[in-house]
């Protein structure tokens, strides 16, 4: 079973990756993107995610600071919280990491 550094080293690195997949895949640059809402672990992971892509932390979403880690809501709960705030068209990038190292990224329009 995967512990401590190396779950750390990996969530990182892999949600930075289906991030830039998925929006290669899509024709877009990083500079398209409007928010990242990363999986809610912890802030040491949400941070170093943001840092990889260099994409700017006020325009990566949490809220661990008052729920926690939520698990598998995470990302689903801070784009419901958030949704009357975007303005039609954004975009948002979902980018999640899981137990046995699942990972990936889902791209959504406001």
């Amino acid at each position: 079973m995967p512990m401590g550094k190396d779950v750390f080293i990996n969530a990182c690195n892999y949600m930075a990756k289906s991030t830039q997949d998925i929006l290669d895949r899509n024709q877009l640059a990083l500079d398209d993107l409007d928010y990242l809402i990363p999986h809610q672990a912890n802030m040491r992971i949400i941070n170093n995610v943001a840092e990889n892509l260099k994409f700017p932390k006020e325009k990566t979403l949490s809220n661990l600071e008052y729920l926690g880690n939520t698990g598998a809501a995470g990302c689903g709960i801070v784009l419901c919280e958030n949704w009357d705030k975007f303005d039609q068209g954004q975009l948002i990038v979902l980018a999640v990491f899981g137990g046995g190292y699942s990972y990936g990224a889902m791209l959504v329009r406001s």
